[in-house]
């Protein structure tokens, strides 16, 4: 009885570890690539490249308003197997403060909403599940 279920234990292991392997080769997960890249902010007297929400001031295809900068971070996702997004510090100069922030394309973001009238703040991005995406994001301090 013993030699019975010693065989039948190293069989079902035996099979376990073929399970595993065979899941393993199967494994083609690609990567999801993330490239950040700063761009040259936008100062007053720039065009602005969109509406930027809770600033009544900045409009798209408008002149930015004295007194605003927006910071800006490209940002090129490409799709992988696993969702995977970046987070992204923006700092405004000297003693200006966050009002809000900007997506140009298709790059989206998300923030815990506390950003406001703090000199710095982190934000995460997120892909599209069904292709590449790219953008640039604004901070937008005053």
């Amino acid at each position: 009885m013993s030699h019975r279920r010693n065989l039948t234990s190293a069989v079902a292991i035996t099979s376990l570890l073929a399970c595993a392997g065979a899941a393993l080769a199967a494994d083609t997960s690609t990567p999801t690539q993330i490239t950040v890249t700063p761009v040259a902010s936008l100062q007053a007297g720039d065009t602005s490249p969109g509406d930027v929400p809770g600033v009544k001031a900045i409009r798209r295809n408008k002149v930015i308003p004295a007194g605003y900068v927006m910071i800006g971070q490209q940002v090129d996702v490409h799709r992988g197997s696993k969702t995977a997004g970046a987070s992204l510090l923006f700092s405004c100069p000297g003693s200006k403060r966050l009002r809000s922030f900007l997506s140009t394309g298709e790059v989206g973001f998300q923030s815990d909403g506390r950003y406001a009238n703090r000199h710095q703040a982190f934000i995460s991005t997120f892909r599209s599940e069904r292709h590449d995406i790219s953008g640039i994001l604004y901070a937008v301090c005053r």
